[in-house]
C-alpha cells in the first residue's frame, strides 16, 4: 500500500475501508479496485463539499462541510 494511505486505526482509514466495503460489495469489483474508489470518493468530498451539500441538502449537508472542515 501507498505509506501515505491512512492508518486503518483513523477515524478517515475506517471510513475509507467502509466506503471500499460496499463499493466491492454492491458494484461487485475486486477489494483493490474498490479501495481505489473509495480514496477517490473522499478525495473528491474533500476537495468539493458544497457539490456533496447540495446532493445531500438538509441538515445532512452542514455535516458534510463540518467532518471536511469547509
Amino acid at each position: 500500500r501507498h505509506s501515505l494511505r491512512r492508518s486503518r486505526t483513523s477515524p478517515g482509514g475506517l471510513m475509507e475501508d467502509q466506503i471500499a466495503k460496499v463499493i466491492a460489495e454492491k458494484a461487485g469489483v475486486d477489494p483493490v479496485a474498490a479501495q481505489k474508489a473509495a480514496a477517490a470518493v473522499i478525495g473528491f468530498i474533500k476537495e468539493n463539499p458544497d457539490k456533496i451539500t447540495a446532493l445531500l441538502g438538509g441538515p445532512k449537508a452542514g455535516i458534510v462541510s463540518r467532518l471536511f472542515g469547509k
